[in-house]
């Protein structure tokens, strides 16, 4: 069984509790204007040029491929994606073991890792089978039979809210928002421990915060509400790829960030700010 990786990251504190190995799947169901993983949007390998790195040196005869990156000497040129077997990847990922001990464990996010299902679940059953903490980050636009089987497996699930409004879901994310709701209150009915991630983008869902509020406030199941402060610092990688940019060109304050997280509270949910908790 094979799975397409757009790349780990060690020794991470912002995807869950502890000291955590986050995997990263490739592909995405939603199309998010404000997303900063733009490398994990499509399920198929990609070729990034960063030209603010490139020195001119003229190693790589202006070929941009797998070759080409490894011997790129500042990096200019790097690859995401890359296909795993299921056994190698969880091999790579237990050499991280002895830094799970308190309290940390192994993130699959993405891109949306449940975009891969049968190699999502086969990882967290891996992983979950040799004791090891598995949280599952999803944005929660996939199938009910999908959740149902990964359960099992997942100590938490960091599931992101962007709206309750359907039409502003689908002008910032592309897709319908239903599903999304529907499956949180799924995994809630079925007492998963759930950590939302809210994105407060202002003039785009900042709106959407009461709403989110009373709609979050009778699910019990939630552990916390974590609101996450909006920026644009990914900008260059849709360049690296030749993407459009869909950043909005907005900013989302400390302050803002706070007033999201009062109203939050004031319908008695754990809601932090975002920018502090890590």
């Amino acid at each position: 069984m094979k799975g397409m990786i757009s790349g780990i990251k060690r020794m991470e504190i912002h995807d869950g509790d502890g000291l955590r190995t986050t995997v990263f799947f490739k592909g995405c169901p939603l199309r998010c204007i404000w997303c900063h993983n733009p490398e994990s949007l499509l399920f198929e390998k990609q070729i990034a040029f960063f030209a603010h790195k490139c020195i001119g040196c003229g190693m790589c005869e202006n070929e941009r491929n797998e070759r080409t990156a490894k011997i790129c000497p500042v990096g200019a040129i790097e690859v995401y994606g890359r296909e795993y077997e299921l056994e190698d990847l969880v091999e790579v990922i237990l050499q991280d073991e002895p830094f799970f001990k308190n309290g940390g464990g192994v993130t699959l996010s993405g891109g949306e890792c449940l975009a891969q299902p049968d190699f999502a679940i086969a990882l967290a059953k891996a992983l979950f089978d040799r004791g090891v903490s598995v949280y599952v980050d999803t944005c929660g636009f996939a199938k009910r039979e999908i959740f149902e089987k990964i359960i099992p497996y997942t100590d938490k699930f960091l599931y992101d809210i962007k709206a309750v409004d359907a039409n502003i879901h689908k002008k910032c994310t592309g897709r319908d928002n239903r599903i999304i709701w529907d499956n949180l209150r799924f995994l809630c009915d079925k007492g998963c421990k759930v950590e939302i991630r809210y994105p407060l983008v202002m003039g785009y869902n900042d709106c959407e915060c009461e709403s989110i509020a009373k709609n979050l406030s009778g699910l019990q199941a939630i552990t916390k509400v974590k609101v996450l402060q909006y920026h644009r610092f990914s900008a260059s990688r849709y360049d690296s790829f030749g993407m459009k940019n869909t950043l909005p060109d907005t900013e989302t304050t400390m302050q803002d960030v706070e007033n999201a997280v009062n109203v939050l509270r004031s319908y008695g949910l754990n809601a932090v700010n975002g920018i502090l908790d890590d």
